[in-house]
């Protein structure tokens, strides 16, 4: 499938604000109040959610649209992505479990290293060493962000299976790996079942040559549903009401990837040009987000722990600004003064 110019204008205006979405989600700060539970929910649980099913279905996209069922083809994508996705993902855990290992042994620093990090230190053997950058028992890496580039790196080796499917049974995929998310279905090991359907709706566009112009044309309902339905999420979720919550989360994550395709056409002006012009940014934002997020959390915290909603609301948007600023001028400097390391650190995507 070839992309048009708009349509590769529209994925690169959208590269920085789907990483945003992202450092929202990791951003949460616990709420002592309905208000700001709420506020939280609407913003990293609905917004959020979406932005990460927008990036699976947008790599899926990506791949298959100039992939074939060839050993070529395959060996091909293989050392594509052996750049773009391993090669940053190691170093990005190794870089963080090189830094925790350094702050925990320093008498001065040992106990600032808490929560998910500390956990992985627990001991020096090899299978721990494993599970630091891989998740195998922990579930995430140590850079657990990560998760998302480990489980597109699996997706990408199954590649074809997911190709075969798009072509032989198209709309029937959609069922095969709707249900088992859909159903919350758990079995030996714990399994995202986000990330293989989204990636497959990608295929299926890509593969199927789906008409976009279509969610264009749908766009104020497309968007005026989705942001009716957010709001029912986010209500359901502070007030925990857990009868089909799953299910209500999920399709929330449907409508928001179109929402978020419809609203991509609208931005214009000084966001739009900063959205271009940081794009090349986006991989290194959501690469050291965290722990960046997390220091800041915790320094509002020292500072003066929040016994308000209001506070808490404040001390939850500052951390997303200062921290995608901070990320944003770090990343600049790199890109400028050590443009190869950036590009090998970023997969290239600078």
């Amino acid at each position: 499938m070839q992309i048009t110019p708009e349509i590769s204008c529209r994925i690169k205006l959208l590269r920085l604000p789907l990483i945003v979405g992202i450092v929202t989600i990791h951003s949460s700060i616990n709420s002592v109040g309905y208000a700001d539970k709420f506020f939280q929910t609407l913003v990293a649980g609905t917004w959020g959610g979406s932005c990460v099913a927008f990036l699976f279905m947008l790599s899926g996209f990506l791949f298959f649209r100039n992939f074939n069922l060839s050993l070529n083809s395959y060996k091909e994508k293989l050392q594509s992505r052996f750049w773009t996705l391993l090669v940053p993902y190691l170093f990005w855990n190794l870089a963080l479990l090189t830094l925790v290992l350094i702050v925990i042994n320093v008498p001065a620093t040992s106990g600032i290293i808490q929560g998910h990090y500390k956990k992985y230190i627990g001991d020096y053997s090899f299978a721990n060493f494993i599970d630091c950058l891989t998740g195998y028992k922990s579930l995430y890496p140590i850079a657990f962000h990560f998760w998302y580039v480990r489980d597109l790196m699996a997706m990408v080796i199954l590649s074809p299976v997911f190709l075969l499917i798009a072509r032989k049974i198209p709309y029937l995929g959609i069922a095969l790996f709707a249900t088992p998310w859909l159903l919350d279905f758990q079995i030996g090991f714990s399994i995202q079942w986000l990330g293989p359907l989204f990636f497959y709706l990608g295929c299926l566009i890509a593969v199927q040559k789906l008409d976009l112009t279509w969610l264009d044309r749908q766009r104020s309902a497309i968007i005026g549903i989705y942001l009716g339905m957010a709001l029912v999420l986010a209500i359901t979720q502070t007030a925990d009401i857990k009868t089909f919550q799953h299910q209500l989360e999920c399709c929330t994550r449907v409508m928001g990837t179109a929402a978020i395709w419809c609203a991509s056409d609208l931005v214009s002006g000084k966001l739009e040009k900063a959205c271009f012009k940081f794009s090349g940014l986006a991989f290194f934002v959501y690469a050291i987000h965290e722990p960046t997020v997390t220091v800041f959390k915790e320094v509002f915290n020292k500072l003066s722990k929040p016994s308000n909603s209001i506070t808490v609301i404040v001390y939850y948007l500052l951390t997303i600004i200062l921290a995608t600023l901070i990320t944003l001028a770090v990343g600049s400097f790199l890109q400028r003064y050590t443009p190869k390391f950036f590009q090998t650190i970023t997969g290239a995507r600078g």
